[in-house]
């Protein structure tokens, strides 16, 4: 359509409509929704600003504003307040532990691993420098899933102990029978705990 044609049918001057054909949005759009929406994808920035430049382009840019593309860090998902301050509890309870008293600690976990695939599509956020653990840039994790086995392991101040795949459910009864049948039975406690 002609300039005119639009004009009668949106009710606009010719010099309003000529901006409207002439305007970009500036790099700073870009980094602006960027840093609102840290974990948005080049593509997703170029289809909801509407921009006619390439991905590799905005990529540029948001490289050049320094937020380039990283892996976000896994954090365990606190879904309770009351999960935070137990921990942040426990640190304050023991930060005047001598060091021979931490060296007696047996450290205990347990883990899914993924048989077949991914947990999905890898993920990427835009963030800057020296901020991987804010919340905002992290990925909450938990420890359920399904196709994957559960694994349980340990280490002290000496030593790291055996990785241990547990058959079943773990729940308060297969730990403990994992403490005594795998840790007390089947290692050396002297190389734990000198």
């Amino acid at each position: 359509k002609t300039y005119e044609e639009v004009q009668k049918m949106i009710g606009c001057s010719a010099k309003m409509l000529s901006n409207a054909l002439k305007w970009q949005p500036k790099p700073e759009r870009i980094t602006k929704m960027a840093k609102a929406a840290s974990m948005i994808s080049s593509r997703r920035l170029k289809e909801d600003l509407r921009l006619p430049v390439s991905t590799v382009t905005i990529r540029r840019r948001l490289c050049e504003a320094k937020l380039p593309a990283r892996s976000p860090r896994k954090v365990p998902l606190f879904k309770k307040k009351k999960d935070r301050l137990k921990r942040l509890e426990f640190a304050k309870e023991h930060i005047d532990w001598p060091k021979k008293k931490w060296r007696n600690i047996l450290w205990t976990d347990e883990s899914n691993i993924v048989l077949f695939g991914s947990k999905g599509h890898r993920q990427f956020v835009r963030r800057p420098e020296n901020t991987e653990f804010k919340p905002q840039y992290t990925v909450k994790t938990v420890k359920h899933g399904g196709a994957s086995i559960m694994i349980w392991g340990c280490f002290s101040y000496y030593a790291g102990g055996p990785i241990y795949r547990i058959p079943g459910i773990m729940d308060q009864f297969e730990y403990i029978r994992i403490l005594e049948e795998v840790v007390k039975l089947k290692l050396n406690l002297q190389v734990f705990f000198n």
